[in-house]
Formats: C-alpha cells, sequence, structure tokens
C-alpha cells in the first residue's frame, strides 16, 4: 500500500536550470507536491536522474537498466515538473491593450500554457510593490489589462474594478500558435524566442503564480471561461508529452470539468508523444470527478486513452503508472 510522505519537495524550489522556479507544481499557484512513499521508487532520483536525462539528451543511451529504468515506473504527477519550453522557436506575446477578456485563448489551448488570472486594482498594485526591481514592476505591471467585463463591468455597479492577465506557461507551451488563431481581438502574437523575451516570460509566469490566485468577486461560477480562471478548475494540467496543437488535455479538462467534489481533484501530466512514452504521469487526490483515491496514475499512453478511463470510475490508492495502462 502507497503511503503519503510528509516532507517538503525539492523539485518545487528554484535551482541552477530552473532560476524562476517555473517548473513548480500547480498551475494558477503553487502547490505542494504531493507526494507517494514507495519502496521501488524515488521521486526525487526519477526527477533528477531520469527526466533531466531524457532533457539533456543522454537520457536515452547512458540511463544504466536498473530496477527504476527496466520497470519503467513514473512517479505520480511528475509530468507537471517536465519542461518544454525547448519544443518551438516561437512563444506567444500577450498585448494587453486590445485583450477582452473572452478567455478564448485559456479555454482552447490544448497545453494548458495560457493562464488567465483577475485581482481588484488595489490588490494588485499593493503586491505589485512586492517586485524588487523597478524594470521588472513595469515590464509585468504592462501585462495587466482593464477589460470592459471585469472591470468597467464592476465599476458601473460601484464595485472597484479588476485588472486581468493572461500569461504564458514557458515550460509547457510548445508553440503550436492556435491560441493566436482562436482570438478576434488579436491580443496575441507569436514572437521569437530571443533570451531576452524568455527571461521575461519566465519572471512574468513566477510574479504570476506569486501574486496569489483570482479574487472570486469578480469570477461568474455558472461561467466556462470564468471557471478556467480558479485552480481546482486545472483537474489536468499541462500537455506533458502530447504533441503541439493536438487538442488531448484539453479535451480531458472539458471532460473532468472543476474537480470540485469532495476535496476537489488535482491532477498532472499527460501523453507519451514525446520522450519515448514513459516520460509523464499524472496523478488525482481527493474527491471530485476522479472518484475518490489518493495518488491515481496513469503514464504514458494518449490523452484521450487516459480521460476516456479516468472520469467517472472509482480509482484506487496507486502510485505509479506504466504505459497507458491506469495503475489501480
Amino acid at each position: 500500500m502507497a503511503t503519503v510522505e510528509e516532507k517538503t519537495c525539492l523539485m518545487n524550489q528554484a535551482n541552477a536550470r530552473d532560476p524562476f522556479n517555473n517548473n513548480s507544481y500547480g498551475t494558477l499557484v503553487d502547490k505542494p507536491y504531493p507526494r507517494v512513499s514507495l519502496p521501488v521508487l524515488d521521486v526525487d532520483d526519477f526527477i533528477d536522474r531520469i527526466m533531466h536525462g531524457y532533457e539533456e539528451g543522454h537520457g536515452e543511451n547512458e540511463l544504466p537498466a536498473d530496477l527504476s529504468v527496466a520497470r519503467s515506473l513514473i512517479p505520480a504527477g511528475t509530468a507537471s515538473l517536465r519542461d518544454f519550453s525547448y519544443v518551438a522557436p516561437e512563444i506567444p506575446l500577450y498585448l494587453s491593450d486590445h485583450c477582452t477578456g473572452c478567455m478564448d485563448c485559456v479555454t482552447e489551448c490544448p497545453d494548458t500554457a495560457i493562464l488567465g488570472k483577475v485581482l481588484s486594482e488595489s490588490d494588485f498594485q499593493a503586491k505589485l510593490t512586492s517586485i524588487p526591481d523597478e524594470k521588472d514592476r513595469q515590464m509585468f505591471a504592462a501585462q495587466w489589462a482593464k477589460t470592459r467585463k471585469y472591470y468597467d463591468g464592476p465599476q458601473k455597479k460601484g464595485q472597484e474594478g479588476g485588472v486581468f492577465a493572461i500569461i504564458i506557461d514557458p515550460r509547457t507551451c510548445k508553440g503550436c500558435a492556435e491560441c493566436v488563431t482562436v482570438l478576434d481581438d488579436h491580443a496575441l502574437e507569436m514572437t521569437s524566442k530571443t533570451d531576452k523575451v524568455m527571461e521575461d516570460v519566465r519572471k512574468s509566469h513566477r510574479y504570476f503564480k506569486d501574486f496569489g490566485p483570482s479574487d472570486d468577486r469578480y469570477i461568474n461560477e455558472n461561467l466556462l471561461v470564468d471557471m478556467m480562471l480558479k485552480e481546482r478548475a486545472h483537474i489536468y494540467t499541462g500537455g506533458a508529452g502530447s504533441c503541439a496543437g493536438c487538442g488531448s488535455s484539453g479535451a480531458a479538462d472539458r471532460a473532468a470539468g472543476d474537480g470540485s467534489g469532495s476535496g476537489g481533484a488535482s491532477a498532472a501530466g499527460g501523453s507519451g508523444c514525446i520522450g519515448g512514452g514513459g516520460c509523464s504521469a499524472s496523478a488525482g487526490s481527493g474527491g471530485g470527478v476522479s472518484g475518490g483515491g489518493s495518488g491515481t496514475t496513469l503514464g504514458g499512453g494518449t490523452m484521450a486513452r487516459a480521460s476516456s478511463q479516468t472520469i467517472g470510475g472509482p480509482v484506487g490508492d496507486a502510485g505509479v503508472g506504466h504505459g497507458d495502462r491506469l495503475a489501480a
């Protein structure tokens, strides 16, 4: 029986290869990694030696065939920590002055790489002071818009207006440009991944998560687009190994809903189209759509198969996945 181990996960901290801690657990805000202790698998070893080995290009030929590698065991939820920022030469650039807050780019992104957030103007201004560098403050402030929906609408009702932002998650975006295609307001355009662009994207993503969750006062829970402003809506996070623009993550998001059952639900991972099918995994915990069971895991395979087998059925208390089978 898998047991949950109470200790801080080093993977959720900034390090030399990830100085802004972009590859951290949680989508809109940081969350602790839900560790599962297994006698046959060391999650820290998997990340540092196996997953990073494939990312650096030497995993295929240099990893020893020890028990972990030979069995293709995958720790639950580790796909959300995998970095895909090297996959494409371009990344979306947000043009806040064009944004209407329609959220089409968020709901249509196949990799959960387009993230939205709304804060009251006063709260936003207060949190801006936590950014020590003046240039960084100006850079990040320019990415927040005063849209008719979240700013003008509340003000007409005598309430404080909310400022809205779209942020690109550099670790999951694969440059498919689906977000650019679906927008009528032209609030996103593709740009080359220069060093400066990627530094700003990574810093913005870190500040975005540090600023906390969206303000519930601006969220209509009857609207799908507004629900995507809440962390609990991201029951399936990241395209992980899915192919650029394939839509598997978006399909899983829609099927899963907002995971608002008892304790909610939390999942992370994807398929295995990139990296040999054994580099991704997903994990669920608590109640919600998955029907209970902590550490529900699946790895490899395609997300279409994964979502159809996960949603709606009870799942066991497992901690590793193998191929495209559910570990129950």
